[in-house]
């Protein structure tokens, strides 16, 4: 290829692209958003003792620390037979969401110099972070899988809608992530709020406790629903445990699932040519 085709192709990305033409951009770099954070993973824990096996360690010493305080010294399960498929669902999820949303929120003041080095769809950074932490969860998946059977859940035809339900986690939480990289480019103190954010909205996504039993007022148990954390957690103990999913958790679901992605990428793209700038 000559130099002014070359030139002609780092102008063409560097202006405003239609929609269309920016999502076609990002697919013809998505193996950028697949093998930079897969490499990452697997250099994770390498100078550890067990290496890899931190991955399907972490989150069962993450259940166990929960169930003891939770499920036996405080003794939270009422009105759930099963309450460690229950809280291992509810956990594992949540974190899946929390660590997507908050590694998004400095993906792109972690890569400026990447950004000013080369011309590419700057979106391909939180949606790299998205494909990371997607693939950094499935030892957790196993984990959650086991588990669920273990402490006696039988399999189902729900079971197959599992990865439907994934699959709307990692699109909302694609959404999530481009909204925060915007946020988090202009003020860097949004990862210094996350963590506070995610923590009370851990308490409130119905994590740890049965909403169903907890809570009696009627229109209290419907505004869960706008919560998508609790949508998500709730409907996959439906797929997983045969729990009750309220249509409230259904339709919220799916509108987070079509809504927040387009509002993500019209609001990360609004401020595009300023990052790295």
């Amino acid at each position: 290829m000559s130099d002014d085709s070359n030139e002609a192709e780092l102008i063409e990305l560097s202006h405003s692209l239609s929609l269309s033409n920016y999502i076609r951009e990002i697919w013809i770099r998505r193996e950028f958003a697949v093998v930079v954070p897969i490499n990452d993973m697997r250099a994770q824990n390498m100078d550890t003792a067990l290496g890899q096996l931190w991955h399907l360690v972490n989150p069962m010493m993450l259940i166990s620390v929960f169930y003891l305080v939770f499920g036996i010294m405080l003794d939270t399960d009422r009105g759930v037979d099963n309450f460690l498929g229950f809280l291992v669902i509810g956990v594992l999820l949540f974190q899946l969401s929390q660590r997507t949303i908050q590694e998004s929120a400095a993906s792109i003041r972690r890569n400026e110099f990447l950004i000013r080095s080369i011309q590419f769809p700057r979106a391909l950074l939180p949606i790299s972070a998205v494909v990371g932490q997607t693939v950094a969860f499935l030892p957790s998946l196993l984990v959650l899988v086991a588990l669920v059977l273990i402490t006696g859940e039988v399999p189902t035809s729900r079971w197959l809608l599992l990865p439907v339900i994934l699959i709307c986690q990692a699109v909302f939480g694609l959404g999530a992530s481009l909204i925060v990289a915007r946020i988090g480019f202009v003020m860097n103190d949004v990862q210094q709020i996350l963590p506070h954010l995610f923590r009370l909205l851990f308490y409130i996504s119905g994590v740890l406790f049965s909403v169903e039993t907890f809570i009696t007022n009627l229109t209290i148990k419907k505004l869960f629903a706008i919560n998508p954390f609790y949508d998500i957690i709730t409907i996959a103990r439906w797929s997983l445990m045969g729990l009750s999913a309220p249509l409230e958790c259904i339709i919220g679901l799916t509108v987070w699932t079509i809504t927040l992605p387009l509002i993500g990428i019209f609001y990360f793209r609004s401020n595009e040519h300023r990052y790295g700038a």
